[in-house]
């Protein structure tokens, strides 16, 4: 462990942790892109993009899950390591993760956009929208499980408080987008929406967490 930087020894942990799974998800996202680079098709287009964002942030959250129903947080919070540090590794694996995901997508994309002139197009009129879906998905379904699964309540239960708070995302990421159709906003009005909603509950939640890590009892 990296005493001098616990919350980066934390987040090479982080990572290391998944390690064995990663290479499922970068398959899953380059299947994708493979179909991608070949076809153009806009809605292989959509669900990559949405993929790609998501796969890697999903293997860190599950992960999670899965070392907090083997009771590890009761081991490593006897270690030399404040708990704050550990409530920042989750947070920024996420990020990570999810900048990660961003990376890959942006260069299957890119290479993609330059052999179909139709998918360049139809990229540049829903690059923001696809995005802010995306990325809100993301932060939110975040901003809500880390709190929650950070109790007692969420002992064990990793897995099932995130295919929870990925379709409560999912459905407020859509209501969004409906209420801004219903009040005839326009598509960069419902991202904006979409993306400051999803921020601020990732946001939020961070000092939500921290305050539960400093009461908990493991």
């Amino acid at each position: 462990m990296n005493h001098n930087n616990p919350t980066k020894g934390l987040l090479m942990y982080a990572f290391y942790s998944v390690r064995r799974n990663i290479s499922i998800a970068l398959l899953l996202v380059l299947t994708l892109g493979a179909a991608l680079l070949i076809t153009g098709n806009v809605t292989v287009y959509t669900f990559f993009v949405f993929v790609a964002i998501l796969a890697f942030p999903y293997l860190i959250i599950v992960s999670m899950g899965a070392k907090n129903a083997l009771k590890w947080e009761k081991y490593r919070i006897s270690m030399p390591i404040k708990r704050g540090n550990l409530v920042a590794s989750f947070y920024l694996s996420v990020l990570i993760a999810t900048i990660v995901g961003l990376l890959v997508c942006g260069v299957i994309l890119g290479i993609s956009m330059l052999l179909h002139d139709d998918l360049l197009h139809h990229v540049i009129k829903t690059a923001f929208v696809q995005l802010s879906y995306s990325f809100g998905v993301v932060f939110l379904m975040t901003g809500l499980l880390l709190p929650i699964a950070s109790t007692k309540f969420g002992e064990g239960r990793g897995e099932a408080f995130f295919t929870v708070c990925f379709f409560i995302a999912v459905a407020v990421m859509l209501l969004i987008s409906w209420a801004g159709g219903r009040a005839e906003l326009s598509p960069l009005a419902i991202s904006l929406a979409q993306a400051v909603t999803a921020v601020v509950a990732f946001v939020v939640s961070y000092p939500i967490t921290n305050r539960i890590y400093e009461k908990m009892d493991f």
